[in-house]
């Protein structure tokens, strides 16, 4: 385990973290982009707007799990 460390360690630099992204404004083709995108999620509508769940479904097989079949009702018997 120690020779793992040791190999571990040997790699790591004692040098000067990198100095940080240098933040600049978005460029006029960012923005532009980003507003199409945002023009075509709203004519769309978010997929969690579009996704529709059926509760009776959900109810129904609910209904069928709360109590376990009898032998005598149990399918191939």
């Amino acid at each position: 385990m120690f020779t793992v460390e040791r190999a571990v360690l040997a790699q790591v630099s004692d040098r000067a973290p990198c100095k940080t992204k240098t933040r600049r404004p978005l460029s006029p083709a960012a923005l532009a982009e980003a507003e199409r995108l945002r023009a075509q999620a709203v004519t769309r509508g978010s997929t969690a707007e579009r996704v529709v769940i059926n509760l009776d479904t959900y109810a129904a097989v609910a209904d069928r799990l709360r109590t376990a079949p009898t032998p005598e009702e149990e399918p191939g018997k």
